[in-house]
């Protein structure tokens, strides 16, 4: 897995960070606040994607990857299947087109404004692109959000799982300090 550079867009960056997050989440059940983005599929220019525990479990064992959209490739590997076990839930949401970025953005704003949210990562870079990431825990179990939003198009990615998001950003960081050195 390649690291991420100080070098690449915040756009790039979301690009390898949902790369990243939906390769190590893990979910028993789906968080209540999965299923709120649900809503976000019926608006206008939005696609969705979404892959289940069944489907996960069927690429694990064949030991192939799965294309979640453009940008998102989860699996795969010499892990022999065992990284893609762990998940169980991953939706990826997609827009196009100014005004339909904008009420995208704006619905998914409102489903992330409750206390249960945790902003880990909020950015916006000089061209106006902007990436947030949000962390929902209830104990062991976890609801992570990565919006990325640009002039031309948005992407969202919710993953559900045990993994916890903080802590791989975290390692993200050293191991890029450590190689740096």
């Amino acid at each position: 897995m390649k690291k991420l550079s100080t070098t690449i867009s915040p756009m790039q960056a979301l690009k390898k960070l949902a790369l990243c997050a939906a390769l190590v989440f893990v979910c028993v059940n789906i968080n209540a606040q999965s299923t709120n983005f649900d809503k976000l599929a019926k608006m206008k220019g939005v696609e969705f994607q979404h892959v289940d525990k069944e489907m996960i479990g069927l690429a694990a064992k064949t030991g192939q990857a799965l294309q979640l959209g453009e940008y998102v490739n989860v699996g795969g590997g010499d892990d022999d299947g065992k990284f893609l076990e762990q998940f169980d839930d991953v939706k990826v949401f997609s827009c196009e087109g100014e005004s339909n970025i904008k009420k995208f953005q704006k619905a998914t704003m409102k489903l992330l404004k409750g206390k249960e949210w945790e902003t880990l990562v909020d950015t916006k870079g000089d061209d106006g692109e902007i990436v947030k990431i949000y962390l929902s825990k209830n104990g062991e179990r976890s609801t992570n959000v990565i919006l990325a939003v640009e002039d031309d198009e948005a992407h969202l990615v919710v993953i559900n799982g045990t993994f916890d998001l903080m802590k791989l950003m975290g390692q993200g960081m050293n191991a890029n300090t450590e190689a740096n050195d």
